[in-house]
């Protein structure tokens, strides 16, 4: 939200966190925000949708070479329990790879998520979520099948993602998206990565 608002500042606008959490958490920086962005502001906006994304893109790099990415509580805990347990390991990502590789850097994630076990947007034909096309592609380029895999999700439009493609989905709300709906999963847990390892059930 922060990278946004640097952007449209200078033309008086200001996305509120009620904004930001109903219209844009979960939806691409490079394509979906800035089709939103032009359709609502119009021409407060003096940038073409192509620029927008772009420059938010060199906002948030700007602002990763200063600050370190604070992971969610139990994150890292998380993926040592699935991987001292033999889980492959995908991530779906409505960033392009660019930025995601950026953001897994900054986060000391990288050895956590080579290139062959992320699914971003642009790879899956430009379909970001709630399409399943990024979860079809995880799940094939872990050699699975949509059956033996599950989905941890933490927006309704990434839980619908993983349900279309046939995922057991296990949604876990942030702060940004506490109030969205998660009835399609098949498991809600509003404690965050602590809370699943406490009764992890899988």
């Amino acid at each position: 939200m922060e990278k946004w608002n640097i952007l449209l500042k200078p033309f008086g606008i200001e996305i509120s966190l009620e904004e930001y959490i109903q219209d844009y958490c979960g939806k691409s920086s490079a394509t979906e925000i800035p089709q939103l962005l032009k359709k609502k502001y119009g021409d407060k906006i003096p940038y073409k949708e192509e620029e927008l994304g772009e420059k938010a893109g060199e906002i948030l790099k700007n602002l990763f070479e200063t600050r370190e990415i604070e992971l969610m509580p139990g994150a890292e805990d998380a993926l040592k329990f699935f991987y001292g347990r033999g889980f492959k390991m995908a991530l779906c990502s409505a960033k392009d790879p660019e930025e995601l590789e950026m953001k897994l850097r900054r986060a000391k994630l990288l050895n956590w998520f080579p290139p062959e076990s992320r699914s971003t947007q642009s790879e899956a034909g430009g379909q970001g979520k709630p399409h399943p096309a990024m979860y079809k592609l995880a799940v094939e380029r872990l050699g699975l099948t949509p059956q033996e895999c599950i989905a941890f999700e933490d927006t309704s439009v990434g839980v619908e993602s993983a349900v279309r493609a046939e995922l057991y989905v296990i949604a876990m709300p942030n702060k940004y998206s506490e109030k969205q709906d998660f009835s399609q999963a098949n498991r809600v847990i509003r404690g965050g990565w602590p809370s699943f390892l406490k009764d992890p059930q899988i």
